[in-house]
């Protein structure tokens, strides 16, 4: 079967599938080709100790478990047909946390993208409905980040314009102090240097070049652990065994990924 490679397909819907019309034309052609779910060339880096003090919440692990427990039936239809599918979704977006997001929210919109998917599939024109469906999951989480990484450029936009305009002024308070825009002890002490940081925040929040949050590794014993792809939920001792991981390693490797996971939204750094 004729693949197309995922990360070949990001650059596509960021390109040219933002448009739901245009993106099922792309399915007619091309949704019977298998979309290759490999992001093993993604460069991923797993976060210290002292990345991690952002407070987490327990949704995360509440929402795991509940999709963790879906039984798999072969007879389903309408809504069950939604649920039985939400593991692929909560396993895929492992994949798409980028900087700057939130897991649930990427889970939410890989869901909608897997409700279009079921809406619009025609069994004899795009082939398989379980690498169609990949197709309108991964699609959404793409377009959701790439918005988002909009409106948080825009905002930048906003801050370097407003000190670039008033560089050097006094902007007198109602409490008779005054704020000085920019001076020798700021950070950015002169016009060229304001310049060099919008261009290093344009270089640097790109859909390509922001990080994954979670390494292979991380992701690798969250699926095994949720059982999320493969036949069944594997205990950490199992998971080690698996992965070739040293005694204890599983643990400490699931509780880094599980915090990960659970803080609001990724810090991003100029």
């Amino acid at each position: 079967m004729e693949k197309i490679n995922v990360l070949d397909f990001e650059r596509s819907v960021i390109a040219e599938y933002t448009s739901d019309i245009e993106f099922l034309k792309f399915l007619e052609k091309n949704g019977k080709k298998e979309l290759n779910l490999d992001y093993s060339k993604v460069e991923l880096k797993e976060l210290e100790d002292e990345d991690l003090d952002t407070l987490g919440e327990e949704t995360v692990l509440d929402y795991l478990e509940e999709v963790a427990s879906i039984t798999l039936t072969n007879e389903i239809e309408g809504e069950d047909f939604v649920v039985q599918n939400l593991p692929v979704v909560a396993s895929i977006a492992f994949n798409y946390l980028r900087e700057g997001v939130a897991y649930l929210d990427v889970v939410q919109e890989g869901t909608m993208g897997l409700i279009k998917g079921i809406e619009a599939y025609k069994g004899e024109i795009h082939g398989d409905f379980d690498n169609y469906k990949n197709y309108w999951i991964v699609r959404e989480m793409v377009l959701f980040i790439e918005s988002k990484i909009n409106d948080i450029k825009n905002e930048f936009k906003s801050f370097f314009k407003d000190k670039r305009e008033n560089f050097g002024k006094t902007k007198e308070e109602e409490s008779d102090k005054s704020e000085v825009y920019l001076t020798e002890e700021d950070l950015l002490p002169n016009l060229e240097a304001i310049d060099k940081r919008e261009k290093l925040m344009e270089k640097t929040m790109d859909f390509f070049a922001l990080k994954n949050r979670l390494s292979k590794r991380q992701i690798d014993v969250l699926n095994y652990y949720f059982g999320f792809g493969v036949d069944r939920r594997y205990s950490t001792f199992e998971i080690e065994e698996k992965l070739g991981l040293n005694k204890g390693d599983g643990e400490v490797i699931f509780e880094q990924a599980l915090l990960i996971l659970s803080t609001m939204e990724g810090k991003m750094f100029l």
